[in-house]
């Protein structure tokens, strides 16, 4: 139950900074040399993108890195337990 909460806060932030800037996620992933579908697996939690790749997204959505990855940086040891 939490590591699907923990999916929706991921993707909830991800999606809202890149809709509130009208990207679609061919733009993004294209700015990012990604592919949409990676752009898509981020958003819906299924993988994260590296850390290079975060920081460029952050400095496109105009938010910092640590809001925007807020869940990824501060998963909990009990949220760690229930995921892993």
């Amino acid at each position: 139950m939490l590591f699907n909460i923990f999916i929706y806060v991921k993707k909830r932030k991800i999606s809202w900074y890149r809709e509130e800037y009208g990207y679609s996620q061919m733009e993004v992933a294209k700015i990012l040399s990604v592919t949409q579908q990676s752009v898509s697996s981020w958003e819906t939690g299924r993988t994260i993108p590296k850390t290079y790749q975060m920081k460029q997204l952050a400095i496109m959505l105009g938010v910092e890195m640590e809001e925007l990855f807020y869940d990824v940086f501060n998963i909990s040891e009990e949220e760690k337990k229930n995921v892993l």
